[in-house]
């Protein structure tokens, strides 16, 4: 099956056109009427939280199918508002963004901040769990060192830390009710400078 590709801009995302090219490329696919609805609100859930960052951005979407699973691709390059992000931070308590409601709001926050911080490492390890591949051990450039992070991760390290912290137990409670993070089987991301590579893996019921 030919891959079609998804292109969105800050502008559009989420209009009618938008979501009517969706539908018609997933009755293209021809998946169960359970799948189809479950992939349907990942990729609208993806849009809104593109549509909420504080830049403006391109993206291309896309799926790959198996057999028994899916991933949805998101290939975007941003151009974040500093002064924007900097003045809904200043306005929040304690400077965390108090906009960032929601498990998905919350990958976006993870996703501007990681584009806007990109040389602060230990920030987003300290606030997101989040690591980095150091391709030079690999043979490549020093300089191309791209953040990344996952929901897998992410569940291992809360559920190792939800019986001492309170904050865990807290986002615990946000992940158990996201219903993104109940349909993905695990979500990547990888930040590096502008450009944000996210891939939300789901298994198919064939239903």
């Amino acid at each position: 099956m030919e891959t079609k590709k998804l292109i969105v801009g800050s502008a559009d995302a989420m209009n009618r056109d938008v979501l009517d090219r969706v539908d018609a490329y997933l009755k293209s696919l021809d998946l169960g009427e359970k799948d189809t609805l479950h992939v349907r609100l990942l990729i609208e859930e993806t849009l809104g939280m593109l549509k909420a960052m504080t830049g403006t951005y391109s993206a291309m979407l896309w799926l790959d199918l198996a057999e028994d699973a899916c991933r949805l691709h998101v290939s975007a390059t941003a151009d974040m508002d500093i002064n924007k992000k900097k003045e809904l931070l200043s306005v929040s308590q304690g400077g965390k963004n108090a906009f960032a409601k929601g498990f998905m709001a919350k990958i976006g926050d993870m996703i501007e901040n990681g584009i806007l911080n990109y040389e602060n490492v230990m920030l987003l390890q300290q606030k997101y769990g989040m690591g980095y591949v150091d391709v030079a051990s690999m043979g490549g450039n020093p300089s191309d060192i791209m953040f990344t992070w996952s929901l897998d991760q992410y569940r291992k390290s809360l559920g190792d830390k939800k019986a001492s912290s309170e904050e865990a137990v807290a986002a615990w409670d946000e992940l158990e009710k996201s219903i993104v993070a109940n349909i993905a089987k695990d979500i990547i991301v990888g930040v590096k400078k502008d450009h944000v590579e996210m891939m939300i893996d789901k298994e198919l019921t064939g239903r």
